[in-house]
């Protein structure tokens, strides 16, 4: 909430003005499986104060640094961005593109980067030698900034394609608006989770993690669920980020109803969404 703000609060204490939401960048990463595209997912650590133990995309909040190195991509020009990402300010809409690459580095371990001037991604040996500057990133020792201009990198948002923009429900406590993204995952790149807000990770056909999300397996919310529905039934990587490219998208904000006691979750049915409300949850 912009620092002016004021939040007025009902006689129990809750609050009667909506939190501001933060933004925020997610990245779905496709690459082709044995039998068709998976994604990465990652675990959230247990004691995470923001969904412990879920399931999710690699991704978090849009910060000042972001905003700084909007210099630094490629391929995607201002316009570009508030074309692409047209219902966040122009001014910001970098910084989205920005944000996602470096979530994606700092909990993935993959860098949608390439050296100034060359066409190509980073390839194993190069990330490998970025690799010890990722703990110090997400301790706050360094930032990406300087891993950005020590290794000369151009950051290639030219590679995310936007798929989706969700608004936390107005009346939650801790809000996000959030831009989803997918790109194929490089092919001379390996994952990993980073042991300090992730502690695991998977590539799984968005599928098998849906049937196992249902079977109680996997800890899914809502927003990731029906973006991986989204991405089933693809024959390749390429057909599921070709398709993504061609999404329209439009911003998303759920509410939350009670029915017979239980809590779900409720979408417009112009959302572009086959499944337009989650399962009931305990009251």
């Amino acid at each position: 909430m912009p620092p002016h703000a004021v939040r007025s609060y009902s006689p129990n204490g809750e609050s009667l003005m909506p939190v501001e939401p933060v933004p925020a960048a997610t990245v779905i990463l496709l690459r082709d499986g044995s039998v068709s595209p998976e994604v990465l997912m990652t675990e959230r650590h247990s004691r995470s104060a923001f969904l412990p133990d879920m399931y999710v995309f690699p991704g978090g909040r849009v910060e000042d640094q972001d905003h700084a190195l909007a210099d630094h991509i490629t391929g995607v020009t201002p316009a570009d961005a508030t074309r692409l990402v047209a219902h966040v300010p122009p001014r910001t809409a970098q910084a989205f593109f920005v944000a996602a690459i470096r979530e994606t580095f700092e909990e993935a371990g993959i860098l949608l980067a390439r050296r100034r001037g060359t066409g190509g991604l980073l390839g194993a040996d190069e990330v490998e030698e970025i690799a010890p500057y990722r703990l110090q990133l997400q301790a706050g020792r360094t930032r990406f900034r300087e891993i950005v201009e020590r290794f000369d990198l151009e950051l290639a948002a030219d590679r995310l394609a936007v798929h989706a923009h969700w608004i936390t429900p107005e009346k939650s406590p801790k809000r996000f608006d959030t831009v989803f993204f997918t790109a194929l995952a490089p092919d001379d790149q390996t994952a990993s989770h980073d042991g300090v807000e992730t502690t695991d990770h998977i590539w799984i056909r968005p599928e098998d993690a849906l049937e196992q999300m249902h079977g109680g397996m996997r800890r899914i919310i809502f927003p990731t669920a029906v973006n991986l529905e989204t991405l089933c039934r693809f024959g390749s990587a390429a057909e599921a980020l070709a398709e993504s490219r061609r999404r329209p998208v439009v911003p998303v904000l759920p509410t939350v109803i009670e029915r017979e006691g239980k809590r779900v979750v409720v979408i417009p049915e112009d959302a572009g969404y086959r499944i337009t409300e989650s399962l009931p949850e305990k009251p």
